[in-house]
């Protein structure tokens, strides 16, 4: 088997035009494609159009050979995911197995899930957000995240100080979830590093009496901020969950300053599977759970799935709701949740084969 080809599709799905969905398959000479999806920074489409004449004709099997030897000609690890993911995809539609089994077997049969988005089209108030939470714990979820930063233009100042009022009302609308959800749901918030090293300090104490799972990003990562990460993460009794922005050699020097509680590889972001499945195996080293990050399309969602199925310190898989009405349209089957589990398909590869005629739709310029 030799691969043929390296395509992408630009997918106008949740985010569009900011950003759009960077799902990537990889043909072979065998008629059999594997898919899989990259972070939409920009220039992905035509990195990974540029590595293609790399590709072609090599075995699809040598996946940490073409692996590094893409990486290591400056391929960013973004671009590179979606290729990465999608030759294990057809490794495990060759040999007819689920690619969890390549990496090591299941340690779960379902994986539990986080729903993020719950609150989309809400108004910014507490009664509006806890009727959107009981209405997704009505559907069998029992863990969820929100937005904390907010649609309030104090809460996006270049000096990242909101007003204290600003402030006040974000904890009034986390305490409305909590009551209308109560204490044996799962509550995370996400604050996308909005705020300043003193405003978070304080959110953080103001929060800390509603037993939320995670305040996640309360400082960005950028600009070598895993110190500023590591201060918060030891002064707030609630656990800090990042990560989503970072990849193998920034995840050691966050768990060797102990700067999380829970850190978030994003498939799309770090590489690929095989590098999400090693920096858990790291973040396991350091007792530190995972709970990986997921915002784009049903793809990455479900080669995800397939990583978490064989993590032993996995904990729990975001899950996007009411983002595009198409999402399961996207794939051959409907994704397979119940009660806020997926189960992990006992299908090859990532268990799913894309739906062209629906991928066509929604392709974008």
């Amino acid at each position: 088997m030799k691969i043929s080809d390296v395509k992408s599709y630009k997918i106008g799905g949740r985010g569009w035009p900011s950003y759009p969905w960077a799902i990537v398959e990889v043909c072979t000479d065998e008629g059999i494609s594997g898919f899989g999806e990259s972070t939409p920074r920009d220039g992905v489409f035509e990195a990974i159009n540029g590595v293609r004449k790399r590709l072609v004709g090599e075995d699809p099997f040598n996946i940490t050979r073409l692996f590094e030897a893409i990486s290591r000609r400056g391929a960013y690890l973004p671009f590179v995911s979606g290729i990465e993911t999608a030759l294990w995809d057809i490794v495990g539609k060759k040999l007819n197995v689920p690619t969890c089994k390549l990496l090591g077997g299941l340690c779960r049969e379902k994986v539990k899930v986080y729903v993020d988005g719950f609150f989309r089209a809400a108004d910014y108030r507490p009664e509006d957000y806890a009727r959107k939470a009981e209405e997704i714990v009505e559907r069998g979820f029992s863990a969820l995240k929100m937005d904390i930063d907010g649609p309030l233009a104090s809460m996006h100042r270049i000096n990242r100080q909101p007003e204290r009022a600003d402030l006040s009302l974000t904890v009034d609308i986390v305490a409305a979830v909590r009551e209308a959800i109560g204490y044996d749901v799962d509550l995370a918030v996400d604050t996308h590093g909005e705020f300043n090293l003193p405003t978070i300090l304080r959110l953080g104490k103001m929060l800390e009496p509603y037993d939320l799972m995670w305040i996640e990003d309360p400082v960005p990562l950028h600009g070598g901020n895993i110190k500023t990460m590591a201060k918060v993460t030891a002064a707030l009794k609630t656990p800090v969950c990042s990560g989503e922005t970072l990849t193998r050699q920034g995840f050691r020097e966050l768990f060797e300053l102990q700067a999380a509680d829970i850190v978030m590889p994003d498939l799309t972001y770090v590489g690929g599977m095989m590098e999400m499945f090693k920096i858990a195996a790291m973040a396991d080293v350091y007792h530190v759970p995972v709970a990986p990050h997921n915002m784009y399309s049903p793809v990455a969602t479900m080669a995800s799935l397939q990583v978490c199925a064989c993590v032993p310190n996995f904990t729990v898989l975001e899950f996007q709701w009411g983002d595009v009405p198409w999402r399961d349209d996207l794939l051959d089957m409907s994704i397979p949740i119940k009660d806020g589990f997926i189960e992990v398909p006992d299908r090859p590869g990532i268990g799913v084969e894309v739906n062209r005629e629906e991928l066509e739709k929604h392709v974008v310029e």
